[in-house]
């Protein structure tokens, strides 16, 4: 079947030439579209015992923290071009249900002397062993942003290493009585997906988390906190 009778040749290298472009940017449009939406959830959630006490990263020590959390991840910038070179993800992460050991009391107008600037506090009380007593803290929060750097995720088991900052409020002041309801937040995280990148997988991971209330109050101790995690997730 002759498709162009009688059009001439000139007319038709116009057309073919027009059309290439067109052509070729199609799949690079579809591409950076799949690329901008929100790709996969994930619910994840953990516990960290035991808080050490490391400075600026964290004086509070011995206290307990846990979180749940869900994570929506979509892929940024462009795809590797090399064999072995990561992908990056941005993420968003909802937490509705975030636990911190019984605030230390704050020693400070007592009379008390305060050997320790930055953790002028009378000692704990409770003696229960339970990882969060009477007294406990009880919050909700969200990390507004964070970036993921995943390697052979095209593979079953495809290791990450990424960063978050957000914020958590509690209902009352933590991680002392003297310090604030809200506190920012920041963690480094190292990990692995499990399962079929196309499909639903689990994730493991370790959190360094680090809270504080930025020297928003008198009392910033900060708690650094060794979150251990594990995930579900889910393709969209």
């Amino acid at each position: 079947m002759q498709l162009v009778p009688r059009i001439g040749l000139p007319l038709l290298l116009v057309v073919s030439t027009a059309a290439v472009p067109l052509v070729a940017q199609k799949p690079a449009d579809t591409s950076a579209a799949e690329r901008g939406a929100w790709r996969a959830v994930e619910v994840w959630g953990g516990l960290a015992s035991n808080s050490p006490r490391w400075g600026l990263l964290g004086a509070s020590p011995e206290m307990n923290f846990g979180l749940l959390a869900v994570r929506f991840v979509r892929p940024v910038g462009p795809r590797p071009q090399r064999a072995g070179a990561p992908t990056f993800e941005f993420m968003v992460d909802l937490i509705p249900v975030a636990m911190l050991s019984t605030p230390y009391r704050s020693a400070r107008g007592t009379g008390l002397s305060c050997p320790n600037a930055s953790l002028c506090v009378l000692p704990q009380t409770d003696s229960s062993g339970r990882l969060f007593p009477s007294g406990s803290s009880f919050g909700l929060g969200f990390n507004p942003a964070g970036v993921t750097a995943r390697f052979r995720g095209d593979r079953a088991v495809s290791p990450s290493v990424g960063v978050v900052v957000g914020g958590l409020l509690f209902d009352r002041a933590v991680p002392t009585t003297r310090a604030t309801r809200f506190n920012f937040t920041a963690s480094a995280e190292f990990g692995v997906r499990i399962g079929p990148p196309d499909r639903q997988g689990i994730t493991l991971m370790y959190r360094f988390h680090h809270l504080s209330n930025a020297g928003t109050s008198p009392e910033n101790p900060g708690v650094a906190s060794h979150l251990f995690t594990a995930g579900l997730r889910f393709r969209r």
